[in-house]
C-alpha cells in the first residue's frame, strides 16, 4: 500500500537518487532541472505579456455573418470604426454569408486565437444554430465575449400592394381567411426572422408560406418588388425602407415603440407579450484568446461603445445600446440559448 501521505505520481526517495544520478551521468544536476520547471511557466506568462503589449500590430478582421446591406452589416461597421479609433489600427470587416452564420462562426473558431479576428454574431450564431442543425463545427460556449454592439427592433414591415393590411389585427384576419398561402420571407430557415414570424403565426393561431434568402438585403429587395408580402427585418434597413413609403411598418418585436417609428406599435402592445424579441448583436473572439488580450478589446470596445460618436451612429441606424458586462454574459447566453431552443422545437424548423 502507497503511503497516505506520498502523491500518486510523485517519486520516492530510491527514485529520486536514481534520476539524479542519471541526471547527473548526462552533465544536468536535478536542481538545474527544477529551475527549467519553475521558470517554464514565468516564461509563457512573460511571453503572453509581452504579445499582449505588443497587440494589436496589425489589422483585425471583424467578420460578419450575412451579406453586406442589412442590418447586421451596417451596425458591424460603426463598430468596426469606433474600435480602430480605440486601438489605432485598422479593422476590417468582411462578410461571409450562408448556412444562417454557420459558415462565418466556422471561421472563427479556426481562427488563431491571437485576438485579431472577431465575429459579429447574434441569435442564430449564439441560440439558435446548435438546435437547428443536426450538427455544426464549433461550439458557441467556447467563444469568448468581448461586448454587445447594440440591439434591434426586428420590425415586420409588409408591402400594400400585396398584403392589403394596414395593422396586426387586419394581418390576422388575411391569414384566417388564406390559411397557408400569404407568403413571408425571412434570412434563412430556423434564422430570427424566420422564427419570430413562427412564433407570431402560432400566436395568433394562422399559417403563413415561409420564403426564406440568404440574407437581409435580397429578402428586402423581392418585398419591394412585391415577391414576399411581409417580413420581419431589423430596425436598421426597416426604417429606411418605411420611409421611402413604399413599404409599411406594422409592429416592433421591442416593448417599446422606437423613435423613428413612433406611430408603430409594438407586438406586445398587440398582444403578444411573448414577442419582446429584439436582435442583438455581440462580438466574438476567438475560443482560446489570451486573458490579457481579450481584456485589451473588452475595454477598447467598452470605451468606444461609450463615445457620443458611437451613441449617435446607433440612434441614426435605429439601434438601441445594449450593455452587457462580461460577467453577466454567460448567464445572458445561456437564457437565450434556452428561448430559441424551444422555439425551433415548436416551429419543427430544421436545417441542413
Amino acid at each position: 500500500m502507497n503511503n497516505p501521505h506520498e502523491f500518486p505520481g510523485l517519486p520516492n526517495e530510491a527514485d529520486s537518487a536514481e534520476s539524479t544520478t542519471a541526471a547527473s551521468a548526462h552533465g544536468i544536476s536535478r536542481r538545474s532541472l527544477m529551475r527549467a520547471a519553475l521558470a517554464a511557466p514565468v516564461a509563457a506568462l512573460a511571453s503572453r505579456t509581452a504579445f499582449a503589449d505588443d497587440f494589436p500590430s496589425r489589422p483585425l478582421h471583424m467578420i460578419v455573418p450575412f451579406p453586406a446591406g442589412g442590418s447586421s452589416d451596417a451596425l458591424s461597421r460603426i463598430g468596426a470604426a469606433a474600435l480602430s479609433s480605440q486601438l489605432a489600427q485598422s479593422v476590417v470587416v468582411e462578410n461571409r454569408g450562408g448556412a444562417g452564420g454557420n459558415i462565418a462562426a466556422d471561421y472563427l473558431a479556426r481562427s488563431p486565437a491571437d485576438g485579431y479576428t472577431l465575429l459579429v454574431a447574434g441569435q442564430a450564431i449564439m441560440a439558435i444554430n446548435k438546435a437547428l442543425y443536426s450538427k455544426i463545427s464549433y461550439d458557441p460556449q467556447a467563444f469568448a465575449y468581448v461586448g454587445m454592439l447594440g440591439n434591434n427592433a426586428n420590425v415586420l414591415l409588409s408591402n400594400p400592394k400585396v398584403l392589403p393590411a394596414r395593422n396586426v389585427a387586419e394581418l390576422i384576419a388575411l391569414a384566417k381567411a388564406q390559411p397557408g398561402k400569404i407568403p413571408f420571407g425571412s434570412n434563412g430557415i430556423g434564422s430570427l426572422s424566420h422564427l419570430t414570424a413562427e412564433v407570431f403565426a402560432a400566436a395568433a393561431g394562422v399559417k403563413f408560406l415561409h420564403v426564406p434568402y440568404r440574407g437581409a438585403a435580397p429578402m428586402a429587395t423581392d418585398l419591394r418588388a412585391g415577391r414576399i408580402a411581409f417580413c420581419f427585418t431589423g430596425s436598421t434597413l426597416a426604417v429606411s425602407l418605411a420611409n421611402t413609403g413604399a413599404l409599411l411598418a406594422l409592429a416592433v418585436t421591442t416593448a417599446q415603440r422606437i423613435d423613428q417609428l413612433k406611430d408603430t406599435p409594438t407586438l406586445v402592445e398587440s398582444g403578444f407579450p411573448m414577442l419582446d424579441a429584439p436582435s442583438w448583436w455581440a462580438l466574438m473572439a476567438t475560443p482560446g484568446t489570451p486573458g490579457p488580450v481579450l481584456a485589451k478589446l473588452r475595454k477598447a470596445f467598452a470605451a468606444a461603445a461609450a463615445t457620443p460618436a458611437y451613441q449617435t451612429a446607433l440612434r441614426n441606424q435605429a439601434t438601441l445600446p445594449a450593455l452587457l458586462p462580461p460577467e453577466k454574459a454567460d448567464a445572458f447566453f445561456a437564457h437565450e440559448r434556452q428561448v430559441w431552443t424551444s422555439a425551433v422545437k415548436s416551429s419543427g424548423a430544421r436545417a441542413e
